[in-house]
């Protein structure tokens, strides 16, 4: 080998090698990341990342983590645009167009957050958290006819999965297929019978239907489970009123105003003056 190309070979190692220990700290910075966000240490977990952005451009697995960071810690906004800059980078990457879908809805940009979770389906048609995602937004548009087969084929993926039950049957109650709807939360409730938000769903479904006695014995449950679970208290004392129990009926709507105050957007009035009519006195 002739001086001059020996010379050549070792001035390029010697400028690569910056390059090379750098993208090495980077992979450090984000092996760090990983563990931090695994042992619940979000901001760490950010700073890292951050860092290992920094040091290595086009760093897909860094931009994907970190937007999910981002997003475990409720701060969407940011994590939309690294999770945009993954997809740039790694176009097929399917768990990229899904938590970018759920940070779009939670945004209030439902079109788009159906649009990347249409994407996250194509691209990942058994996975369950996509199916059901996309179609809780379509549940959202009142598009029961799109909701319904996602849905539907999220809980014949994963029929164990009670987040996805729940989905299902809030689609199916909406869509007015009530009988069904009662019998996949009766499955979900299986799974989770201390669930006091599933038996308020069942409370609602049985209400509906016209069940009192079985919405009422829903709606117990339900305050059972979690006394301040609101929405079932104010629920169980109208139907407790309707069916003249009416000293329970103001209890329980006394204890919706207990937990509600006097918040905007809440009946507080409007419970009071159900209870002067049942003879009571309100809180």
């Amino acid at each position: 080998m002739s001086r001059k190309l020996l010379r050549s070979l070792v001035l390029f190692s010697v400028a690569m090698s910056p390059l090379a220990a750098q993208a090495d700290e980077a992979a450090a910075q984000y092996q760090k990341g990983l563990q931090f966000m695994q042992m619940g240490k979000l901001d760490d977990a950010q700073a890292a990342l951050e860092e290992a952005l920094k040091l290595r451009g086009n760093y897909a697995a860094a931009e994907l983590t970190l937007g999910n960071v981002l997003r475990k810690k409720k701060q969407c906004d940011k994590a939309i645009p690294h999770y945009e800059a993954a997809i740039k980078l790694q176009p097929d990457d399917h768990f990229a167009h899904g938590n970018l879908g759920f940070c779009y809805a939670t945004a209030g940009k439902d079109a788009d957050g159906i649009r990347m979770l249409v994407h996250a389906t194509e691209l990942a048609p058994n996975e369950v958290q996509w199916r059901s995602s996309l179609g809780a937004l379509y549940r959202r548009a009142k598009q029961f006819d799109k909701a319904l087969p996602h849905l539907e084929k999220a809980v014949q993926l994963d029929p164990n999965n009670p987040d996805a039950l729940r989905n299902y049957a809030v689609a199916l109650r909406q869509a007015k297929n009530l009988d069904k709807a009662a019998e996949v939360t009766r499955q979900a409730i299986r799974l989770l019978p201390n669930d006091s938000n599933l038996r308020f769903d069942l409370g609602v479904i049985y209400r509906v239907q016209g069940k009192t006695s079985e919405a009422i014995a829903a709606y117990r449950d339900a305050v059972k489970m979690d006394d301040k679970n609101a929405e079932a208290w104010y629920d169980l004392g109208v139907l407790l009123a309707q069916d003249r129990q009416k000293q329970e009926a103001v209890d329980a709507f006394n204890k919706y105003i207990d937990l509600v105050g006097n918040k905007a957007g809440t009946q507080v009035e409007g419970v009071r003056q159900q209870i002067k009519g049942l003879g009571g006195t309100a809180h």
